[in-house]
């Protein structure tokens, strides 16, 4: 049973919406305009503020499904987020796209939302007020949420397995965006520019 959650997680996480949105209303490859990322974010950029709040929908839905299907199932919460997991894994190498996909953050916010929605509530809020108000950097005000995430269920006396989880999610998004980062670092002539315009706060942001 918990191979079959595993499976529909992956095949799920899968499914390219932000690459359908690109081709189907602007006729691009999402991958490889503005910041060459397929996701919500960048789809909300290069074609359209409302098509990629669609996207960003779907994507947490993607995150979401396996994980209602595993607790309807009735398995535990530790088999639930590997099937989070394994969406998230499918959302940044999906098999329908030579496994050439984006970062995974909408995906993880799904997941959280159904393992722990007062909790993941609050880091969203958090993540929102990050990016809008201070970083424009949607990758650093992440990883400040999710950190804050697994802070907040551990005061709240959650399991372990769901303190855990933000940072498992934050480890697998942590495998497309960290080469990403490293990239940049090698090729950058100002360092310290790159860390705070860039990594910190993004003053190229279009928001």
């Amino acid at each position: 049973m918990i191979w079959g959650v595993i499976v529909l997680g992956y095949l799920s996480g899968s499914i390219p919406f932000a690459y359908i949105a690109g081709r189907l209303f602007k006729g691009v490859d999402i991958r490889a305009v503005g910041t060459k990322n397929m996701g919500a974010h960048n789809v909300m950029l290069e074609v359209g503020r409302g098509v990629g709040i669609a996207v960003l929908l779907l994507d947490m839905g993607k995150g979401a499904l396996p994980v209602l299907v595993a607790h309807w199932l009735g398995l535990p919460d530790w088999m639930a987020l590997l099937a989070g997991v394994a969406a998230v894994l499918g959302h940044n190498f999906p098999l329908f796209l030579g496994f050439s996909g984006g970062r995974g953050l909408a995906t993880s916010i799904g997941v959280v939302l159904v393992l722990m929605p007062r909790e993941a509530l609050v880091a969203a809020v958090v993540l929102g007020i990050l990016y809008i108000l201070i970083t424009h950097s949607i990758c650093f005000s992440a990883i400040l949420s999710f950190a804050l995430l697994s802070l907040i269920a551990w005061r709240w006396g959650r399991p372990l397995v769901l303190i855990v989880a933000p940072l498992a999610l934050l480890t697998v998004m942590g495998i497309k965006i960290v080469p990403e980062w490293l990239r940049l670092w090698r090729s950058a002539e100002d360092k310290r520019d790159l860390i705070l315009n860039r990594f910190i706060f993004d003053r190229e942001a279009r928001i």
